[in-house]
């Protein structure tokens, strides 16, 4: 029979398909060294870490800007002599923010020298021993040019302005680094140009959904800095998440990056648009004089960011809210906020600061005339937001 022809040629297929189970071991465990001198910081740190191999998965908080190493569960390596070798042959030691363990501040090492000290186009040799005796050193040379320590404040118009920056080309810089701040984090590239214009209408196309950069009632920071070399390989390359190669490290016994970087321009925009809908506009808080003394939010700035693609969907919105009338907030007194609004209808992500990937509270409401009226998903109770004339 056909059949009986066919079974053992099946049965042949099923054992040849059958994928062997090849254990692969652990990769071995580094010390990552990632560090960049600037003219404009206060302080000039270090940041030490251990790379992870792999047989351990740890989830940690959100991003922390002033605890990176162990914010995101990273493993700090902790009690390293950490040395900077100046141009003149003068030796700084660097002190950990928190020595004790892996707690908040481990990995962090902070050297109390100004920006405004280092010499440019001159070397600088940072040298670590860890505990386990470990070596890792690398060098860098500051580019020149002059520091923008202040941002120039200016409004900027979505809807028809057009941002040029300018800048001379400084000594010593590899390349030109661009970041512009956004809700959805920062945008950013490379340039040999000195010279930038940016309109607008720009798309975000390190976000997938491809958002705008530029948000009516946020303020936005863009900026222009030189960089050396290696600040320009390492962060210009990428790294493969199944051979864990292809970035470009200098290192020399470890991973990462000593670099400098000297911020050239800094503008501050407020965005905005012109608006004629309904929902756009300044709203004040209204209530009684207790309601005003415990209001956690006394004034909406609303836009509408962009328009439904099509019907039945809602528009995008964005703006600030203030927080002024808060006893005993702690944090920025106007933050950002995103949200949508369909048919009278509206949910706002009051944002915790400016960042679209932590949100404060959730305020949802409708709009009656030239009120709106809604509650706090997290503060709770109904307010009263008026429009200003």
């Amino acid at each position: 029979m056909r059949s009986d022809r066919l079974l053992p040629c099946l049965l042949l297929l099923l054992t040849a398909c059958e994928i062997e189970k090849v254990a692969i071991p652990p990769t071995e465990s580094r010390v990552a060294m990632h560090s960049v001198l600037s003219p404009t910081a206060t302080t000039q740190v270090v940041l030490l870490e251990r790379t992870r191999n792999g047989t351990v998965m740890v989830a940690g908080p959100g991003f922390d800007n002033g605890d990176p190493v162990v914010s995101e569960a990273g493993i700090a390596e902790s009690g390293a002599l950490v040395r900077l070798v100046t141009p003149s042959g003068e030796v700084l030691l660097g002190h950990e923010d928190n020595s004790g363990g892996n707690g908040p501040g481990a990995g962090n090492y902070r050297f109390f020298l100004r920006g405004d000290a280092l010499v440019r186009n001159a070397k600088y040799r940072l040298v670590v021993q860890t505990v386990a005796g470990e070596n890792l050193s690398a060098e860098t040379f500051v580019p020149g040019g002059v520091a923008a320590d202040v941002a120039e404040q200016r409004a900027f118009d979505r809807s028809r302005d057009t941002l040029l920056m300018e800048w001379t080309a400084v000594p010593g810089a590899r390349s030109y680094f661009v970041r512009m701040e956004t809700p959805f984090g920062p945008r950013s590239f490379f340039t040999d140009s000195t010279r930038l214009r940016l309109t607008g209408e720009l798309r975000n196309v390190d976000v997938t959904t491809l958002p705008r950069v530029f948000f009516p009632g946020f303020d936005q920071a863009v900026t222009v800095s030189a960089v050396d070399s290696n600040y320009y390989d390492w962060f210009r390359t990428s790294n493969d998440p199944l051979s864990g190669a292809g970035l470009v490290s200098r290192v020399e016994g470890g991973l990462g990056v000593f670099g400098s970087l000297v911020r050239l321009r800094y503008q501050e925009l407020g965005v905005m648009v012109p608006q004629t809908e309904a929902v756009a506009g300044t709203f004040d808080f209204v209530g009684t004089e207790l309601e005003h003394r415990t209001a956690p939010f006394t004034q909406l700035v609303l836009y509408v960011e962009s328009r439904a693609a099509r019907s039945g969907q809602a528009d995008a919105l964005s703006g600030r809210y203030d927080v002024r009338g808060r006893f005993g907030y702690i944090g920025c007194l106007t933050c950002g906020l995103l949200g949508t609004v369909k048919d009278g209808r509206l949910e706002l992500s009051l944002l915790t600061a400016w960042s679209a990937r932590d949100t404060s509270d959730v305020f949802t409401g409708e709009i009656r005339g030239d009120t709106i009226v809604g509650s706090y998903r997290g503060f709770g109770g109904i307010a009263h937001f008026v429009r200003r004339p």
